[in-house]
């Protein structure tokens, strides 16, 4: 291994560590995630000029600040609202016979906003949730962004 290499490593190690200590659960996740994924993308673009490894490591290093950012912003977006009914426990109360009426007080209750887009929607509607759960959950985003 060249010695551009394994200084492209270590900055890249240094890189990806940096910080780990304070970020919150989902910025450490997209981080990995944004690193590993930019990565592969930046190796197969790079590979195509002949700079396979300088791709992987632009492609890893801006992945990994893309992830850690949408991730931070997941996790403060929990901290202010602790109380925040996730997707999957709406999904797991409509599964289990909660009438929608129920889980319309629970989005309110918890103080719930959602930004849902046309998978999350989709998904929704996969899992059972009701059309009507579902335009609640969109207004609360809308009644949020005025």
């Amino acid at each position: 291994m060249d010695k551009k290499k394994k200084i492209i490593g270590l900055v890249l190690i240094i890189f990806m560590t940096a910080g780990c200590a304070s970020m919150g659960e989902k910025a450490k996740t997209g981080t990995a995630t944004g690193a590993a994924v930019g990565g592969l993308a930046g190796g197969i673009i790079g590979h195509q000029s002949g700079e396979g490894l300088a791709g992987a490591a632009i492609g890893a290093a801006t992945g990994a600040i893309a992830g850690g950012l949408i991730g931070d912003k997941m996790d403060k977006a929990r901290r202010r609202n602790p109380n925040h009914l996730r997707l999957t426990e709406i999904v797991d109360m409509s599964t289990k016979g909660f009438p929608d009426s129920y889980l319309i007080d629970e989005i309110k209750r918890t103080d719930s906003v959602y930004y849902l887009n046309s998978e999350l929607i989709a998904y929704l509607r996969k899992e059972g949730v009701s059309d009507k759960v579902i335009d609640y959950m969109i207004s609360t985003g809308y009644k949020k962004s005025k």
